[in-house]
């Protein structure tokens, strides 16, 4: 399409980019941004962007009344017009009858306009780094700026041209009492380069003490969290588990494309919704758990497994024992398969490994060919057996499972959960890898035979294992061995 963007419309870069397929829509996107594999460049599916459903409601057949310059929120009119929604949180731009800025995307160009280097929350900000997202976001504001006419003064301006009644006069003198607070709070925590340490550490003291979540609880959570759930259409009658708030909180924030991976880590940008329940415009995803606490009357006391190489060893897969599960075990297979992980390709380049760990969820079958196909956490599309790794996982990659979103919020392991699937894995894992360690060992003599000789003093070391590994009374040694879960270390962590 001629008229496209040149830039991903949720993290403002270039590269290979999927256009919306709404017809007249030309805002692109990284299929990682939202939540897709890279294979969808390839496919013909069409893909609509959220540009076209409300932000507030989800309901993508009622017209949208308002739309946000530089980002995917929008408001329907129902939405929009309404007195307990989201309305509140846009500033309207002079000229423009259905398009403005979100209440994020105002106060980053105003940052932007004034060339800040710091966030009313102390965070750093570098608009002259293109590998920071804010510089590529004052990059498209500009380009924003030239081609729809803008000035800085419209910035402020709401819109104040309608024919529709006193409704909407009403509406737009609420945008101006809102717009002209926000920009006396900008005036008030922009932080000249002229301020020193002392006065600067003074103002974050301020900031940070203002984040602090002080709420009134509404039965057995703090109001800004049962007011979260309901809007995301949650039954609040009754306390919701830790997998549930976390699971609510995931839809939410990949619906929405929140997630961001600066620098090895896992962010989730948060929105007006979210930062009442963080205090914070961003929260690492691992940290996401102890913000809500704060949130309940009363948190769950429960000990979850360590993501750490050790137990995932014990509930690791390769592609070939999967193979072999299907074919000796036929009765069993799926049982077992199903909640252990894998490793795979790492197709959305989130992370910095080539490959990731991944848990299995279900099992289903193609309708074409009748191929088995695996269901993975996190995964929207199930994958072929054959696509599975045969290597060992390695430590980076453990560590990007311990980073990952459905780890932290949709699918924390407790440790009675990891002896389950350890227990009911430990015979097969086992033999498995008694088999491959033969070969492994046998294929060292060979080499050790080549580089040196029969003289090798290694040699005798290497059968010396080989005859152990080959003894009855060992196999049953290892079999009779019970796998042990280490838990997590960080108290903090226990409620992930």
């Amino acid at each position: 399409m001629e008229n496209s963007e040149d830039w991903c419309f949720i993290c403002k870069d270039g590269g290979r980019l999927m256009l919306c397929d709404y017809e007249g829509c030309s805002k692109v996107y990284h299929p990682k941004c939202v939540g897709k594999s890279k294979s969808i460049l390839k496919s013909q599916k069409s893909w609509t962007c959220r540009k076209h459903l409300c932000s507030e409601c989800f309901n993508g057949s009622v017209a949208i009344s308002f739309s946000c310059l530089c980002c995917t929120y929008v408001l329907c009119h129902p939405c929009y017009t309404s007195t307990t929604s989201a309305a509140s949180e846009f500033s309207l731009i002079r000229g423009k009858d259905k398009e403005g800025l979100c209440k994020e995307c105002l106060e980053l160009v105003r940052l932007a306009e004034s060339n800040s280097e710091y966030r009313p929350d102390g965070k750093r900000l570098d608009f002259e780094d293109r590998d920071t997202f804010e510089c590529r976001f004052k990059e498209c504001w500009e380009i924003i700026k030239e081609n729809e006419g803008l000035t800085l003064d419209d910035v402020y301006s709401p819109n104040s041209n309608n024919d529709d009644g006193d409704d909407d006069d009403d509406h737009i003198e609420v945008h101006k009492s809102i717009l002209g607070k926000r920009k006396a709070e900008a005036e008030e925590f922009i932080i000249s380069d002229s301020d020193d340490d002392d006065h600067l550490q003074f103002q974050k003291s301020i900031l940070l003490k203002k984040q602090k979540v002080e709420a009134k609880f509404i039965g057995w959570g703090s109001e800004p969290l049962i007011r979260f759930l309901q809007t995301v259409k949650k039954d609040t009658s009754k306390q919701l588990s830790h997998r549930d708030l976390g699971s609510a909180i995931y839809e939410y924030v990949i619906d929405r494309h929140f997630l961001e991976y600066p620098n090895k880590k896992t962010k989730v940008r948060c929105d007006y919704r979210l930062s009442k329940i963080f205090g914070k415009e961003e929260v690492d995803v691992v940290d996401v758990f102890s913000f809500l606490d704060q949130h309940l009357e009363n948190v769950e006391e429960t000990c979850y497994a360590s993501i750490v190489t050790s137990n995932m060893k014990l509930v690791y897969l390769r592609r070939s024992l999967v193979e072999k599960l299907m074919l000796e075990q036929p009765e069993s297979w799926e049982r077992k398969v199903v909640g252990s992980f894998v490793r795979v390709e790492n197709v959305e380049g989130n992370n910095s490994s080539d490959h990731k760990l991944i848990q299995v969820k279900g099992i289903t079958k193609e309708d074409k060919n009748d191929e088995i196909l695996l269901e993975l956490l996190g995964r929207e599309d199930p994958i072929s057996i054959s696509l599975l790794s045969d290597c060992d996982f390695t430590e980076e990659e453990c560590e990007d499972l311990q980073r990952s979103p459905e780890i932290c919020l949709l699918r924390r392991h407790t440790i009675a959960e990891i002896e389950q699937k350890a227990r009911e894995l430990h015979e097969d894992i086992t033999k498995d890898w008694i088999e491959r360690e033969l070969v492994r060992l046998d294929d060292c003599i060979t080499h050790e035979k080549k580089q040196n000789g029969w003289i090798s003093g290694d040699l005798s070391e290497y059968w010396r294992k080989i005859e152990m590994l080959q003894q009855s009374s060992e196999h049953e040694r290892r079999l009779k061995q019970v796998p042990q879960v280490i838990p997590e270390r960080n108290k903090t962590c226990l409620f992930f």
